[in-house]
């Protein structure tokens, strides 16, 4: 049975809301403004449009479920797929499922995972997770014959996880590895991910989401891509302010500012460059002054705004690209940064 996007039965967990049609819809985490707002940064602006973070939703007892994809892209040069949840936030989790690659696959893709559940069981909410950097639209989901299928009942989101690529989920396959994803579901704290790979701190980016919830927290990781050029160096400050301020005066039990991760190239390890840009002593320097910059700027936001450091083990082997965790890397960010940021 398929249910196509505008059956009232299928649920978004997205940022913005789903313009539901006959025809494959995208979940959209940014405004269309903000597209504008980042013309001219090809990274970053491919990065907008993916849906990290984002899933489609359905309460359902069938043993299987069929997510049909339309305009696949991929964004990354690192696997990539889907995943599936049942009763992610519930009081009994089940099963958790991932695909397999998709990137040998483009345009339309059918990506079918096991749900663990039987017909005629009680039904159970099936989270299916989108691909973390890719861009891609929804079909439609399919289901087994005679499956119950009702729209689940989805829990506000109560975390807004603002950043660059280590934030949306760069080079990890599975949505559930990245560590957002991996802390929204030990904290059991729903999140918005508006991580935007290679963008540099752009506070009206990301200041329409500050006040769209009374946040248990707000998490920021930016700052690392200000040190890629010295033509962006003395940006910091401001920017980080800036942001900062806007921060901790929204509607948030808690604000944090995880600042840049160590980067192998600091300590003249890992690859020579990636995509093309240098990763030599030089980038390592002014990214040990950026991280300088974002401390003695971010200070006086002491205590509302918590400052929160070395979340990436001194490790070139965490760091596959010289920049990028894998899955394993992604992990031990996500346990360090629960050590001082569990709420």
């Amino acid at each position: 049975m398929l249910l196509t996007p505008e059956d009232p039965r299928l649920g978004w967990w997205s940022p913005l809301p789903v313009a539901v049609s006959t025809d494959p819809v995208r979940l959209e985490r940014f405004p269309r403004d903000c597209q504008q707002l980042l013309q001219g940064q090809i990274g970053p602006l491919a990065n907008l449009r993916s849906s990290s973070g984002c899933a489609v939703v359905l309460t359902t007892d069938s043993p299987w479920v069929e997510l049909r994809l339309d305009r696949l892209r991929h964004h990354q040069p690192v696997p990539q797929g889907v995943a599936l949840e049942v009763d992610l936030f519930g009081d009994n989790p089940g099963i958790a499922a991932e695909s397999a690659d998709l990137r040998e696959s483009s345009g339309t893709v059918a990506v079918r995972l096991a749900t663990g559940l039987e017909r005629g069981s009680p039904p159970r909410a099936c989270w299916l997770w989108l691909p973390p950097i890719s861009t891609v639209a929804v079909a439609g989901v399919v289901v087994a014959d005679r499956s119950a299928v009702s729209l689940t009942a989805m829990p506000p989101p109560r975390w807004l996880a603002i950043g660059d690529s280590l934030t949306q989920g760069f080079s990890v396959q599975s949505p559930r590895a990245a560590w957002v994803h991996r802390l929204a579901s030990r904290w059991r704290l729903p999140a918005w991910n508006l991580g935007i790979g290679g963008a540099l701190i752009e506070p009206q980016v990301f200041s329409w989401a500050l006040s769209a919830f009374p946040w248990d927290l707000v998490a920021i990781a930016l700052g690392s891509n200000h040190g890629w050029k010295d033509s962006t160096m003395d940006q910091v400050a401001e920017r980080a302010a800036v942001l900062a301020e806007a921060a901790c005066a929204c509607p948030a039990r808690r604000v944090a500012w995880i600042l840049p991760p160590w980067k192998a190239c600091e300590d003249g390890l890992g690859p020579p460059d990636f995509a093309g840009v240098p990763l030599d002593r030089g980038t390592g320097e002014r990214m040990a002054r950026v991280r300088a910059m974002l401390r003695a700027c971010l200070a006086r936001f002491a205590p509302r705004l918590q400052l929160i450091d070395e979340v990436v083990p001194h490790d070139a082997r965490l760091l596959p690209d010289g920049l990028h965790p894998a899955a394993h890397g992604s992990a031990l960010i996500a346990d360090r940064i629960a050590a001082t940021l569990a709420p």
